[in-house]
């Protein structure tokens, strides 16, 4: 599939700068690989519907990659914002989706793992704001995700 090739392709270039710490081509990167996907979503999600969990699955990525990177530069705010609103696009497409949407089972896990980082994000910034309790920079919410 062209899309997640694309999409693959972007996430590798974003994570290359990532690496470098060079914080605006990363979210660059993220960013452009996020409006990707949400422009081919809805024909993803149309039946038969093939390739409609893994776009579900990449765009995920994608958001916490892009969370991730605002929140490495201290922008827990923006990285908070970018979670939020993914989340309540996840909750609007699982409300259109019937039970048995393939589709369906990955949205549910996917606004898990942003809610997850939602809320690692929201505690590291909480910590790294108060000058009494030690800051966690380096702990999970490190990871590179792809």
């Amino acid at each position: 599939m062209e899309l997640i090739e694309d999409w693959k392709t972007l996430q590798r270039m974003g994570n290359q700068a990532f690496a470098q710490q060079h914080w605006q081509n990363a979210a660059h990167f993220y960013l452009h690989s996020i409006l990707m996907l949400r422009h081919h979503l809805p024909a993803l999600l149309q039946p038969p519907a093939q390739g409609a969990t893994l776009g579900v699955i990449c765009l995920s990525i994608a958001v916490q990659n892009l969370a991730d990177c605002y929140h490495r530069q201290g922008r827990t705010k923006r990285s908070t914002l970018v979670l939020n609103r993914a989340l309540r696009d996840f909750q609007v497409l699982q409300s259109l989706l019937c039970a048995s949407h393939p589709a369906t089972v990955a949205l549910l896990r996917e606004s898990c793992r942003l809610r997850q980082l939602l809320y690692a994000h929201q505690a590291a910034g909480t910590e790294l704001n108060n000058p009494l309790i030690p800051g966690v920079w380096g702990n999970a919410t490190s990871a590179r995700l792809h």
